[in-house]
């Protein structure tokens, strides 16, 4: 015993060596680090001062930032989708838009690569998470509470591309394109659900979500001044899926207001939610009010269920707000009678401008034909890749590439792609998200967490809304910001859990939430 020991004594290095051993790999990176530095100063005094030489330099501490923390991966990505246009806005230019950062970087530069700047940052944040799983032995994989549906809504494009493959004629090209928004969501909601961990990480992300929905606000009310001195009919001042993120920030308010929260971060979405409102207003974009009349029909009844009082006051105020605002602007034809028009639109579609008549007489050809594919191809719809069935030719649309793949009704997509296993996974993954972020609101008592448990409710209630009638399933900004919100109300699910499983028995005359508290959330909280 006492030689074994000795050995293991006489094997055992000093803290002096560990000591010089640091010593030594500090010497070095400092070496490396005032090298690189001296090559930079060399390099901006004989390019007098080439901004484009600070790329590198930004792109390395990226690079070593994520690689060092994972999670900041997700953040930066999450944060670069909200800021940052996809699709140029006509005859304006905000700051924000034309970055390139969502096409393949063989589209504008010599590197045959067919990977854009996002997709490189979610493998390298991916690879990063797993290099720190594969070290450490005992790590655990997270599904989270909606991993199985998210799951399942992946897995059902792996079939329709092989759907479309099997047919012949594909198109591997757009293929991929329409396979990229389905990826993002997998992939950002399993790195969301496994790299944020607690509070103050869900809180940080949020706040990034907030402010820059504020930033885009303000971005939009410039835009708006400026479309006023360009002598063409702008169409827009932001992006046609900001609508989401404003939406899904001014029912984070209500929320806020509803229970009570009285931080830091919902006093900043107050003085905000003028701005994003106006945005709202300028932009005249009809889906955006039907959308935000949804998440209020929606709040109203999940109020009902969980502060009756509460819900009544809602439903009363915005009543009486409702009733106001149509006497005042119900025949604006300005700005602020677009909600108005756009209701108005859905009974009688001539009460709208020719451009959206226009449009939707677009919609309706594209509709028919999206009808006439499923009929005749009812069980596997034409799969990734192909382009379907067309019985009336439309006009054809300039800058939109893939047209006769992709359809503005994205819900019904997923049918033409995947059959009605695609309209299943569909709806079950919202299913799922509704079923749980309304079980935390109600059986939650903390106001915080039941705030953040409603983020993921909302915005999948705007995206469900925006999809029936835009591209919102295949953009890469709405469906990075819902993987990632999904992934945020799994992380919302497991710090609720010890609350959930906690819960009092339900009282016999208790309220609706009561009666329903201990049946509906506790399989869900001892669920591991």
């Amino acid at each position: 015993m006492s030689v074994l020991l000795g050995a293991r004594a006489g094997g055992w290095r000093a803290g002096d060596w560990y000591a010089a051993r640091t010593r030594r790999a500090s010497i070095i990176l400092g070496g490396l680090a005032l090298a690189l530095a001296l090559a930079y100063a060399i390099a901006i005094v004989a390019s007098e001062g080439d901004p484009w030489l600070v790329l590198p330099l930004i792109a390395l501490v990226i690079v070593l930032g994520i690689c060092a923390h994972p999670v900041a991966g997700v953040f930066l990505v999450f944060a670069t989708v909200i800021l940052f246009e996809q699709f140029s806005i006509p005859f304006l230019s905000p700051i924000t838009a034309d970055t390139h950062i969502y096409e393949n970087l063989s589209e504008y530069t010599p590197i045959p690569l067919r990977l854009s700047i996002v997709d490189l940052l979610l493998l390298l944040t991916l690879a990063s998470w797993a290099a720190r799983r594969f070290r450490a032995q005992r790590a655990v994989f997270r599904m989270g509470a909606f991993g199985w549906a998210i799951a399942l809504y992946g897995a059902v494009f792996v079939i329709g591309m092989a759907i479309g493959a099997l047919r012949g004629s594909w198109d591997p090209v757009a293929a991929l394109a329409e396979l990229r928004g389905p990826f993002y969501v997998c992939l950002c909601y399993f790195l969301a659900a496994n790299l944020i961990r607690g509070r103050a990480q869900v809180a940080a992300c949020v706040s990034i979500f907030v402010a820059l929905v504020g930033v885009k606000a303000v971005e939009g009310i410039l835009s708006y001044q400026q479309s006023l001195g360009v002598p063409y009919n702008v169409e827009a001042v932001t992006s046609h899926e900001d609508v989401v993120f404003f939406d899904a920030a001014i029912g984070l308010f209500l929320v806020a207001a509803l229970v009570g929260v009285r931080t830091k971060l919902a006093t900043a979405l107050l003085f905000l939610l003028p701005l994003i409102l106006i945005t709202e207003l300028f932009t005249e974009r009809r889906v955006a009010f039907v959308a935000l009349g949804t998440l209020a029909l929606a709040l109203m009844f999940l109020a009902l269920a969980a502060m009756p009082r509460r819900g009544l006051v809602l439903g009363a105020v915005g009543a009486l707000l409702l009733g106001g605002y149509i006497l005042a602007f119900g025949q604006d034809s300005g700005p602020l009678g677009e909600p108005i028009r756009a209701v108005r639109s859905v009974a009688d579609p001539s009460a709208v401008s020719v451009r959206d008549q226009l449009s939707t007489a677009w919609r309706d050809i594209e509709d028919r034909n999206i009808e006439y594919t499923m009929r005749q191809l009812p069980l596997t719809g034409v799969g990734l890749g192909q382009q379907y069935l067309f019985q009336e030719e439309p006009p054809k649309l300039w800058g939109f590439t893939y047209w006769r793949y992709t359809t503005h009704n994205a819900v019904l997509w997923l049918w033409l792609k995947a059959g009605p296993l695609g309209g299943f996974a569909l709806w079950f993954l919202v299913a799922r998200v509704l079923i749980v972020g309304s079980n935390l609101f109600v059986g939650l008592r903390d106001p915080w967490l039941r705030w953040m448990a409603t983020l993921p409710v909302l915005l999948v209630l705007v995206q469900l809304v925006f999809s029936s009638v835009e591209l919102g399933l295949t953009y890469s900004r709405t469906m990075i910001c819902l993987g990632t919100v999904l992934g945020l109300g799994a992380v919302v699910f497991e710090l609720g859990r010890p609350a959930l499983a906690s819960a009092p028995a339900p009282s016999r005359g208790g309220p609706i939430v009561a009666r329903g508290q201990a049946r509906n959330l506790r399989p869900y909280a001892r669920a591991r």
